[in-house]
């Protein structure tokens, strides 16, 4: 294996890493949004934000050494190590099927968590429409007995 295929392997672990911790800032997302902590959440919003922007500067290295890997492992960059008859390739093959594990796993997170945030958006639609529409039915008691009832 020459340096342009370990680095390339190195940069395949640095982003595997990346989606296994933008993997657990979904799951912890999800639990800030199941137990109303507004802070926590946009904390791992930031988190989310900061971890997107990594995996896409890392996204321009691996993709360049992805084109120089392929053309000296007579691989097309768009297929992958894993059709190579070449037993060399095994711990490239074992890496890019765990950066696929990896990368399919935080699509599902994704999704997942894109449907509990619309559901959550529904559910304070519905909270605001009932709040305003008994609003005038029961008003702020503390107002109108500061101003009529008390005698200090």
């Amino acid at each position: 294996m020459n340096a342009e295929t370990t680095r390339y392997l190195e940069l395949l672990e640095q982003r595997i890493a990346l989606l296994a911790s933008l993997s657990q800032a979904f799951l912890a997302a999800r639990a800030d949004v199941v137990s109303f902590d507004l802070d926590g959440l946009e904390t791992r919003i930031a988190d989310q934000e900061r971890l997107c922007v990594e995996i896409r500067s890392l996204d321009v290295s691996v993709d360049r050494l992805r084109f120089q890997c392929a053309a000296r492992l007579s691989v097309s960059p768009d297929k992958s190590a894993t059709e190579t008859p070449d037993h060399d390739n095994r711990p490239l093959r074992e890496t890019l099927d765990r950066l696929h594990t990896a990368q399919v796993r935080v699509k599902q997170q994704n999704d997942a968590h894109q449907i509990l945030l619309q559901r959550s958006r529904r559910t304070v639609s519905a909270l605001l429409n009932s709040y305003h529409s008994f609003a005038l039915t029961y008003s702020n008691p503390s107002s109108g007995r500061a101003s009529a009832g008390e005698s200090f």
